[in-house]
């Protein structure tokens, strides 16, 4: 007979830690905490969770982000998806290893932070690695570009911004606020 959970704790037994058995997707944290990565759209960063999913250790490089395949972890549209992965590209995250092409084969990337152990019909010409790293924001950060696009400014100034936030004056009569009841 086996010892219970109690007595092999009084005894100084250490509890069994879960199996290692169950794969998990890695994004290690120097990535996550890079501008590049505070830069992407939450699109991408759902993109990029669904193509690190793939990862099995010596699979970069073959790893796929078809619209089939996405769509099951809520990619929407092929859209979203080319945008988020165009996205991804730019910031150095994942690199493009086979263009998709005859035959109905799928484009091929691979994540820039993990080494690529199968070569084997890739183009790895412009391949580098950390390449999230060199990435440089532009002049204006997206969400400025929205605010300039959509005309929408905040109403707070930058002195006292919890104090003034949503303090704007009414500039006219129609939100004038009008008593209800008899008084």
């Amino acid at each position: 007979m086996g010892i219970d959970k109690t007595e092999s704790r009084e005894r100084g037994i250490p509890k069994k830690k879960y199996p290692n058995d169950h794969p998990y997707a890695s994004i290690q944290h120097r990535v996550l905490d890079s501008a590049a990565y505070a830069d992407l759209t939450h699109s991408a960063r759902s993109v990029l969770t669904i193509i690190t999913r793939q990862m099995n250790g010596n699979n970069n490089g073959h790893l796929q982000a078809t619209f089939s395949w996405a769509k099951r972890y809520g990619i929407a549209s092929e859209h979203t998806l080319r945008r988020a992965i165009a996205d991804l590209i730019t910031h150095g995250l994942i690199y493009r290893t086979r263009s998709h092409g005859a035959n109905k084969a799928w484009a091929r990337y691979a994540l820039t932070w993990t080494p690529i152990k199968d070569r084997n019909n890739l183009f790895l010409d412009g391949f580098k690695m950390d390449s999230w790293r060199d990435w440089k924001p532009s002049e204006k950060s997206s969400l400025s570009k929205v605010l300039d696009l959509s005309g929408i400014k905040c109403s707070f100034t930058t002195e006292i911004p919890a104090e003034s936030a949503g303090n704007s004056t009414i500039k006219t009569a129609d939100y004038e606020l009008i008593p209800i009841g008899g008084s």
